[in-house]
């Protein structure tokens, strides 16, 4: 049997905290699809950020557009916030705050755990 590796235990409280979500706002079967959207755009997010940690041990970075990913980030979490307030989708606005800890957890487990 393999090891559980990082990105299954962040799968697994992510998903463990959006079905919380659900239950405790006693949401149906759209809060439900919206927590399952949120948890497959959240692993696409995983292995898109271990890509670029990759990348970036590997030579300097050479887009030179990088320095807007932060701020790009923190606008598209606040408007989906705001848009998830106003459509009652709780679960989903869970979902903001776990994208927006995110990069601050990644960036502490490399302190941890650098890359070799």
């Amino acid at each position: 049997m393999r090891a559980l590796r990082t990105w299954h235990v962040e799968l697994a409280v992510v998903g463990l905290v959006l079905a919380t979500a659900v239950l405790v706002t006693h949401g149906g079967f759209v809060e439900w699809l919206g927590s399952l959207a949120v948890l497959l755009t959240f692993g696409h997010t995983q292995i898109a950020d271990r890509l670029a940690e990759r990348e970036a041990s590997r030579s300097e970075v050479t887009v030179a557009c990088h320095r807007k990913l932060v701020w790009y980030l923190v606008g598209k979490e606040v408007t989906w916030a705001l848009y998830f307030v106003l459509h009652r989708s709780w679960a989903a606005l869970v979902g903001v705050a776990v994208f927006l800890a995110y990069p601050a957890w990644r960036k502490l487990w490399r302190r941890w755990r650098p890359i070799t």
